[in-house]
């Protein structure tokens, strides 16, 4: 064992409150490649909770889901969501229906729910630290919010990642590894719909010329 318990469970407690920052953070930005960015450092942060719980219980599981982590989350998925931003030209500003200083409050405001609700979850479970579900149940609903409140296509599909690496940070704190069967589904599948999503934006843009929500629901009506 590289790493005792409480060691772990404090990384782990430290990386969650990163996460949660950066998932506020969100509501702040404006520009496609600065979500593209975030979900690199999330990527980061998740591999680096990984490493702590492969660091705890030493196992080629542990070390093997570290990998599946660092490849999909830190690396594949920000650089097919960079490549489908390039081909689709959204470099630019993304649209967000509230102003960011009322979706600054929502946000904090989901975020003291998730607190609010997991908060007998986290005292029932002696082993979690007090800011991983929070998180986790936070990164959730933050995702959501931000495919509720961005008319851009594609940043829809990060806030959906978003929601994709709260469950992730639940999963990993309250199983310390899912099996590794079950790891790499989750990889393949989120790595599969990332590019799906981003190629059918493509042919809506070749269709339509445009991907904004808005205007494709008016083209719907």
């Amino acid at each position: 064992m590289l790493l005792d318990q409480a060691a772990a469970r404090s990384t782990i407690d430290a990386i969650s409150l990163g996460l949660l920052a950066t998932a506020l953070g969100s509501t702040l930005l404006l520009r496609t490649e600065a979500f593209v960015r975030l979900l690199v450092f999330q990527g980061v942060l998740l591999a680096t909770a990984a490493g702590a719980v492969a660091l705890s219980a030493p196992s080629l599981h542990a070390i093997a889901a570290l990998l599946v982590t660092i490849t999909v989350k830190a690396v594949g998925v920000p650089v097919i969501l960079a490549l489908a931003a390039r081909r689709l030209g959204q470099h630019g500003g993304t649209e967000i229906i509230l102003s960011r200083k009322l979706a600054l409050v929502a946000a904090v405001a989901l975020a003291l729910l998730a607190y609010y609700v997991t908060a007998p979850i986290s005292r029932a479970a002696g082993d979690l630290t007090p800011n991983a579900m929070p998180a986790a149940v936070s990164l959730v609903l933050l995702g959501l919010f931000t495919m509720t409140t961005r008319k851009k296509a594609l940043v829809q599909v990060v806030g959906l990642v978003m929601m994709e690496n709260g469950i992730y940070l639940a999963a990993l704190v309250v199983t310390r590894g899912l099996p590794l069967a079950v790891e790499l589904g989750v990889a393949v599948d989120i790595l599969v719909g990332v590019i799906v999503m981003g190629l059918v934006a493509r042919q809506i843009q070749r269709a339509f010329a445009i991907v904004d929500v808005d205007q494709l629901t008016v083209l719907r009506d």
